[in-house]
């Protein structure tokens, strides 16, 4: 074992011990050297938990965004199926039938891959509605919280439109579209939507949280803004009674996608969340982005998806990535980027709230993607300090100085 990798499974023993997460994986890939990896932990705290390996398939929740929707949008925009800069109203006419509908007729492509089309970030949608049609009413009927492209708002409500849009555009399902467009030709043979579908092993899944506390908790949370009266005029609202009528899973959640929207309002499949890999495969993915010479996606929108696209606006986004180039104060630089502080201002990347991460920086030439199940415990926000300390100590090391 080298330095690095006893680097990172010391930095994952950390994690576990400090019961952020049962298990993990990380991984990191360098130009001309070979992929280096470590693991620790479990699949999940039960008594006959299978460990932690490069094999273990984990519910990658956002990171559905940048590994299926995004290099989705593109490549449709290089078989000329539609363009960055289209309204969203030229594929989907009923989501401007609602409120807003002046303002939502400005809403482009563009604005939901960098999150700044006025749209909230979330709603618990799967409560009263199901199947895409019901959602796309839900949409159109939601209040713009802003002017489309003056702010950014990180909103899973956008993924879930550009899903349905690749589907209309496509005219099939988005399971079959992104194996079809991306996973088959890129050889990543155990990511996909719906594993146990796919007939993936279910002692292979790792485990995610034991029921849907979480968004439980959200729930109720935004069920109190509904009595409080402080949500937007017109913005979706339930009773308690549909809230607590929801048939709420109590299980580990193992095999199905943890975020309630896809699981309950989509069928396991969206946009925003979804999608399950492994390591391995997600390593095939980031070389799409990381190897000068691939041109499975057109060099030009590489660019412009990795680059800063929101200006000085915080947080900061490319396309579908989280930038790590900003203005506003070092605090706020900081502060903002998810891939910690030592990383280069060319560097671009993604996290899942299950716990999943990937990260490149093309100043060191280096990839790093780290997988956990932080939702199987009952983390709190020191996950996410220990992630930034994790990141700093990979990209730091000797092996990853920039040259």
């Amino acid at each position: 074992m080298n330095q690095l990798t006893a680097l990172m499974e010391d930095g994952l023993k950390n994690g576990i011990q400090e019961k952020l997460f049962p298990g993990g994986i990380a991984s990191v890939s360098k130009a001309g050297l070979e992929i280096q990896t470590a693991t620790a932990g479990n699949h999940s705290y039960g008594t006959k938990a299978k460990q932690v390996t490069s094999e273990s398939v984990f519910d990658l929740a956002s990171l559905t965004k940048v590994t299926a929707a995004l290099p989705a949008i593109l490549l449709s925009i290089q078989e000329g199926k539609l363009l960055l800069f289209d309204s969203v109203e030229e594929y989907i006419p009923e989501f401007c039938t609602g409120q807003d509908a002046m303002g939502k007729k400005q809403i482009t492509i563009f604005h939901l891959l960098t999150h700044t089309s006025g749209l909230p970030g979330w709603r618990p949608y799967y409560i009263s509605y199901k199947g895409r049609s019901e959602y796309i009413n839900a949409i159109s009927q939601e209040p713009l919280i802003g002017s489309p492209g003056k702010q950014v708002v990180y909103s899973d409500l956008g993924f879930m439109l550009l899903g349905f849009i690749l589907e209309r555009v496509w005219d099939t399902d988005l399971t079959s579209l992104t194996q079809q467009l991306i996973y088959k030709p890129l050889k990543m043979s155990q990511t996909g939507y719906l594993p146990l579908e796919r007939g993936t092993p279910i002692d292979s899944i790792v485990a995610t949280e034991q029921g849907n506390r979480i968004e439980r908790e959200m729930g109720l949370s935004y069920l109190e803004e509904i009595k409080q009266n402080t949500l937007p005029k017109g913005a979706y609202a339930f009773t308690p009674e549909e809230l607590k009528e929801l048939k709420w899973r109590t299980e580990v959640i193992v095999g199905t996608v943890h975020d309630c929207n896809a699981f309950y309002g989509l069928d396991g499949v969206s946009g925003h969340a979804g999608l399950f890999s492994t390591v391995n495969d997600l390593h095939c993915y980031m070389q799409v982005w990381s190897e000068p010479n691939s041109d499975f996606i057109d060099p030009v929108l590489k660019r412009l998806s990795a680059g800063l696209q929101t200006s000085s606006m915080i947080p900061t986004r490319g396309l579908g990535w989280e930038a790590s180039s900003t203005g506003g104060t070092m605090e706020q630089k900081l502060h903002s980027c998810s891939g910690g502080e030592v990383i280069s201002p060319e560097a671009f990347g993604h996290t899942g709230f299950t716990g999943t991460f990937m990260w490149h920086d093309p100043a060191r030439q280096s990839s790093l993607i780290i997988l956990t199940n932080r939702v199987h415990s009952d983390s709190n926000r020191s996950f996410f300090t220990w992630r930034k300390k994790f990141c700093n100590t990979v990209f730091s090391n000797s092996s990853f100085t920039e040259k």
